[in-house]
């Protein structure tokens, strides 16, 4: 009677383990956005990367950001990693703060007096380049170049 009652209590443990191991979702598989920030022309301040995964908040609002990196400046290449982003597109939206005031300062032209950039590359014109212009698949670990403007 005694082993009729563990076989059963075994049975019945096997069976719920096999059950909430078949229920626990698997982690979503995340890459490394690698982003190499070309022709930076001072060692002042810091560089700042947005990483947006929607048009909301593109491409100046730190809030809206799905990423907000901030990472020492100095002249030539700086290289910028994001962590753990799961597939799909994204643009990014990178300025050299010189002065640290967490914004893109502007002349009364509403023009940038400090350098920018973005993915992809885009020249603005009169105004910030959509966020579909900057936008880039991710499927896997990805290395950008953006040019610094």
């Amino acid at each position: 009677m005694r082993l009729g009652i563990v076989q059963c209590l075994f049975t019945v443990l096997s069976a719920v383990l096999f059950a909430s191991a078949q229920s626990v979702p698997a982690a979503p598989h995340t890459f490394t956005l690698t982003i190499l920030v070309e022709n930076v022309n001072k060692d002042d301040g810091n560089i700042g990367v947005l990483v947006f995964n929607s048009t909301r908040g593109w491409p100046e609002d730190r809030f809206a950001a799905l990423k907000d990196i901030v990472v020492p400046a100095h002249p030539g290449t700086v290289t910028v990693t994001v962590p753990d982003l799961p597939a799909g597109g994204y643009a990014v939206a990178i300025a050299h703060d010189v002065n640290r005031n967490h914004k893109v300062d502007k002349n009364f032209l509403g023009m940038p007096k400090e350098q920018w950039g973005m993915s992809n590359n885009p020249h603005a014109t009169i105004k910030a380049p959509s966020f579909n212009t900057a936008k880039f698949s991710l499927a896997g670990n990805l290395e950008i170049h953006v040019r610094m403007q």
